[in-house]
């Protein structure tokens, strides 16, 4: 009787140890191909123990003090998530640290798995959180059961289910003060049902409108879900972050010559930084599409794509900085907006490259196989952040270049327009960003142009953030060439 009674606190140090074990596991995972290879036997290991604690919880307590048992197996799937998302933070680490200029395709097969994993990890989530529903309603219906009762006078019924049985020593044993209350409905129902059925129709996610199950699992799960994603970007964002990282400095930027004999021949020919970029984007796609094609890896992955668009935040967090612009509204969906560049082109005037309605969309007779159609859905969204990241860095970093004469300008406009067509040729929808194309005008644009363009903005209200971004980088790009406002 007391262990029935004190379960939840009898069950916590065998499990804390179990739970030791696997989290000491998952720490010694290192490198790349060792977390895609360990990781996917070591992720689902807590649900089999987390399964056998409900039982013994069904089995001796027939549902009774219920949310103790619920709390110490919340904890223990939500540790184990956490050390999860530990590792991924540590394989992050290492792929911000690497050098060389090199993209290995191998890296993002290793950290698509890894997403993989995770997707797995929240639908056994899922799965196991319906499982356990199912069976609080069954225990309550079970605590409604009063066949023992009827009967009285200590003659029992000439037949007894097991379960029914159990139902009744656990009563006997945990229920000490059975109050009756109202269910909702007007209808006084025992105290331990009316929170069994509560339970059993929690919400699975952590949605405003109701509790989840497993609250502390549901947190941990997101945080471990952007964890892979934020690793995934960074594989295969690595290689633009380092080629653009120093760009600003490039002395090219402050050249005024006269144009060499090969420039006269062939024209100013984009720079291999950016060169590197666009055949990195472009092999990007190689590198997603056969993880992309796998049916059963691609639904797991996608379980845990949601808000993806966040891990390419940053570099546009430090262009608005760059353009001396502190945003005024909601961060979060000023930058969305601005990334998203759907409230910007109309404030360029006749300046504007159409870019952001350059949708790609497929012609209304041509159906695709949904099957293709997830995959390509699925590789357009990592294409989609990872453009999104390099836009957001080569505008910041051609907010701090310091100066720009009338050569280094020219290059300049260059490389954004060799990136616009490398987003163009993608065919991604909202690529390339619009503010690309207008910034290769602005850099160009011939001084009383600009400074009319200026001149026009000022006293002109803001309605927007976004505004205020091209206003403040147009009076920036006027400065680094030297033209007066």
């Amino acid at each position: 009787v007391p262990y029935q009674r004190a379960l939840a606190e009898a069950e916590r140090d065998p499990l804390g140890k179990a739970a030791s074990m696997v989290a000491k596991d998952v720490r010694s995972v290192v490198g790349l191909q060792d977390a895609a290879d360990r990781l996917g036997d070591l992720a689902p290991f807590m649900f089999p123990l987390a399964d056998s604690a409900i039982s013994r919880f069904e089995l001796l307590t027939s549902g009774y003090n219920a949310p103790a048992t619920l709390s110490l197996v919340d904890n223990l799937i939500a540790t184990h998530a956490s050390e999860l998302a530990i590792v991924m933070g540590s394989l992050s680490g290492h792929v911000s640290n690497r050098t060389g200029n090199e993209f290995d395709e191998q890296h993002a097969n290793c950290a698509l798995e890894i997403l993989r994993i995770a997707g797995s990890f929240k639908r056994s989530l899922k799965s196991f959180d319906n499982s356990v529903k199912d069976r609080l309603r069954s225990l309550s219906d079970m605590m409604l059961d009063d066949t023992l009762e009827e009967k009285g006078g200590g003659e029992l019924p000439d037949v007894l289910e097991p379960a029914q049985l159990r139902s009744f020593l656990a009563k006997e044993a945990c229920n000490l003060s059975p109050d009756f209350i109202d269910d909702g409905t007007g209808v006084k129902l025992p105290a331990s049902v009316v929170e069994l059925r509560r339970l059993a129709t929690a919400k699975t996610n952590s949605a405003a409108d109701g509790a989840p199950l497993f609250p502390k699992s549901v947190d941990s799960v997101s945080r471990l879900a952007r964890s892979c994603q934020s690793f995934v970007f960074e594989v295969c964002y690595a290689i633009p972050e380092q080629n653009l990282r120093g760009i600003s400095a490039l002395p090219v930027w402050k050249q005024d010559g006269i144009d060499s004999e090969d420039e006269e021949s062939y024209g100013i020919l984009p720079q291999s930084f950016i060169t590197h970029v666009g055949e990195h984007i472009l092999a990007l796609v190689q590198a997603l599409e056969p993880f992309a094609s796998d049916k059963e890896a691609l639904g797991l992955a996608n379980e845990v794509m949601t808000g993806v668009i966040e891990v390419a935040v940053q570099p546009w967090k430090e262009f608005v900085a760059a353009a001396g612009v502190s945003l005024t509204g909601d961060e979060k969906s000023e930058l969305t907006s601005l990334m998203r560049g759907k409230e910007v082109s109309h404030f360029f005037g006749d300046d504007g490259e159409n870019d952001v309605y350059n949708q790609h969309e497929e012609e209304e007779d041509e159906e695709e196989d949904p099957d293709d159609e997830a995959s390509t859905a699925f590789c357009n969204q990592w294409l989609d952040v990872v453009g999104l990241a390099v836009a957001g860095r080569l505008l910041e970093r051609t907010m701090r270049i310091p100066r720009l004469g009338r050569k280094g300008a020219e290059h300049l406009a260059a490389d954004l327009n060799y990136i616009r067509n490398v987003f163009t040729a993608l065919g991604v929808a909202g690529h390339p960003h619009p503010l690309l194309g207008y910034m290769a005008k602005l850099v160009t644009m011939d001084e009383e142009s600009l400074q009319f363009k200026i001149h026009s903005r000022q006293g002109e209200k803001t309605p927007s953030d976004a505004l205020e971004v091209i206003k403040r980088a147009e009076i920036r790009i006027a400065y680094v060439r030297g033209i007066s406002v």
